[in-house]
């Protein structure tokens, strides 16, 4: 399967001629038209149509991309009027607006980064803007950035979306837009301003943890709808964990704003090893379904509970030349590939279309001491007694001298960082961006469109509406979360304070590949002088031995990477474009589509 992508181009200055990157007659193979004209904005891929809805009037097009529920009259609004700035807040979801007049198009950022937008320029001068970096890289023929692949690796603590990576892309010459963002590319040029959303009244319960759920609730129903639209079942992850069930159990209880069911049963998939029926995340997933079907009496859906067993052909490590298709970046699944293939093929054989899963959950509502220098920065006594305290707690957690912390929260107080809501929301952003990767594969591999719905800018902010010392202090693990889903989870599962370890499994991945991800160092980014191999040979011999002192953090992003790089050059490229009047035209779209006259 091609990668499921959206974009448009603007006008060059001078005339149009023809060729590779060119502007003249081209628009990429397999384009249907968003608007009147393939050549100015299209569609690439299987979309579903839940997720493409279009209006058309007399004069401009107005389309809704990604997750939304689409109100046609709200459409037709804008359509007539002008698309503002709270669009990308006016509706359910995770999405983008795309608005095509004969002067400009104007795309609305998703201010969750959900679904990220970068920019390019064509060989001849054209901007285009797309909603993925590898297929605007591919359309103008550009190479991987070694300055984006350096901040990748090396990671550096930042405020600014993209973690220490600005405004770059993992290809030269392709540019991200910011989230919640207004990027408008018409003959004078591409401008950029951020929306001016901030300050809108919030709508929902008062209760912050009553916000959480309605946040969680309208994101999972929005997912269901559309899954139901198409014919396909909807699954959710069950792992038995707190994030992944919590979402499986919301996905359980949907219904339609008419309170009917959701055509199929729910599914809740759980991956276990095999041979091994009871024990662990198995018992706990199977008594949030025990109470799926009982607690929730005559408010639950039908619900279908999907054992995925996994053997050693799934160890992490395995069949990532094979399996890993050209994404936008290094996807955070690529060393367990074998495993997410598993899973993935498993639900697809069962007419699966769309998947939810709890990525994002811990990085949102985990216990982290990120919050101490907001209890520092005030320096009132009872400031400074709160410090102390949840100092204390996190040190005690941590088995760790408090000394460490409390400097380390003043000095980050005294130069005037952001606060740790800011950073949160700025991790969020990034964990949002780079889980597009995995939605990419999963698109690729099986058609499935992956969800997370903790990434998702209303959840998001119902979170971090709670005070870090409340969200995620440590006396007790994600409290938040647990009140919010106060009646949808079994004690067992609130109670829980441990999750699944997969560290075993790394081993023995590890060892059972160590020959093949040796050669693997000695690849495309030593090649680039982006590694030392030596170094990293050393490294996967001591882990793979059991040496102390290296995590699995030095070594897989150096090893996704090279990966992901491999995939680029052995892969087909993810667009070109179609140059010639002889070529033909696509002869429609798959996109809900209305008219306004």
């Amino acid at each position: 399967m091609s990668v499921r992508w959206f974009g448009g181009r603007g006008t060059a200055p001078g005339p149009a001629r023809t060729g590779t990157g060119c502007t003249g007659a081209g628009y990429p193979a397999g384009a249907c038209a968003l608007g009147r004209d393939v050549r100015t904005a299209w569609v690439c891929g299987d979309w579903p149509s839940s997720q493409a809805a279009t209006v058309q009037g007399p004069g401009p097009t107005v389309a809704v991309l990604g997750r939304a529920r689409c109100e046609v009259e709200v459409l037709e609004h804008w359509v007539r009027h002008g698309v503002p700035d709270s669009a990308v807040t006016a509706l359910a979801g995770a999405y983008t607006v795309v608005e095509i007049t004969d002067e400009a198009t104007v795309v609305l950022t998703d201010p969750g980064w959900v679904q990220p937008i970068y920019t390019a320029t064509t060989a001849d001068g054209a901007p285009l803007w797309g909603s993925s970096a590898v297929a605007l890289a591919a359309l103008i023929g550009a190479d991987v950035d070694d300055t984006w692949l350096h901040a990748h690796l090396h990671p550096a603590h930042s405020t600014e979306p993209g973690s220490g990576t600005g405004d770059r892309s993992a290809f030269a010459g392709v540019t991200a837009v910011p989230p919640g963002a207004r990027l408008t590319v018409s003959a004078s040029g591409t401008t950029i301003r951020q929306l001016a959303t901030d300050g809108a009244p919030s709508s929902g319960p008062d209760r912050p943890t009553d916000r959480l759920r309605a946040a969680m609730q309208g994101t999972v129903a929005e997912i269901a709808a559309g899954a139901s639209s198409t014919g396909h079942a909807v699954a959710a992850d069950c792992s038995g964990g707190m994030d992944s069930t919590s979402l499986a159990m919301l996905l359980v209880q949907c219904r339609t704003a008419r309170a009917e069911d959701l055509g199929r049963a729910a599914v809740a998939v759980t991956v276990h090893p095999a041979g091994i029926t009871a024990g662990g995340d198995l018992d706990y997933a199977r008594a949030a379904v025990a109470y799926a079907r009982t607690g929730l009496a005559g408010r639950a859906r039908s619900l279908e509970h999907l054992l995925c067993p996994l053997d050693d052909r799934h160890v992490p490590y395995g069949r990532m030349g094979e399996l890993v298709p050209a994404t936008d970046e290094p996807a955070p699944s690529t060393v367990a590939i074998a495993r997410f293939d598993a899973e993935l093929a498993l639900l697809a054989g069962r007419g699966v279309g769309d998947l939810v899963t709890g990525d994002g959950g811990d990085t949102l509502l985990g216990p982290q001491p990120g919050y101490l220098p907001d209890l520092a920065a005030p320096g009132t006594l009872h400031s400074q007694a709160q410090l102390l305290r949840h100092a204390l707690g996190w040190a005690r957690l941590r088995r760790t001298a408090v000394w460490p912390l409390l400097a380390g929260a003043r000095a980050a107080a005294a130069r005037g960082e952001p606060g740790e809501a800011a950073r949160t929301r700025t991790a969020m952003r990034v964990v949002a961006r780079t889980a597009r990767a995995d939605a990419q594969i999963t698109e690729q591999l099986h058609g499935i469109t992956l969800h997370n719905p903790f990434t998702d800018a209303t959840v998001v902010d119902a979170a971090l509406a709670v005070p870090g010392p409340l969200r995620a202090a440590p006396g007790g693990y994600k409290p938040v979360l647990r009140q919010a889903m106060a009646g949808l989870l079994p004690e067992s599962v609130t109670a829980r304070r441990t999750k699944g370890d997969f560290t075993p499994d790394q081993y023995r991945g590890l060892r059972a590949h160590l020959q093949s991800l040796t050669g693997l160092v000695d690849g495309e980014l030593a090649a680039r002088g982006l590694i030392d191999p030596a170094r990293y040979r050393a490294l996967l011999t001591r882990a793979a031995a059991g040496a102390p002192g290296i995590g699995f953090h030095q070594l897989n992003p150096v090893l996704a990477t090279e990966v992901w790089l491999r995939a680029l050059d052995q892969r087909p490229a993810a667009a070109r474009w179609i140059t010639t009047d002889e070529d033909p035209r696509p002869a429609g779209s798959t996109n809900s589509r209305w008219e306004v006259f």
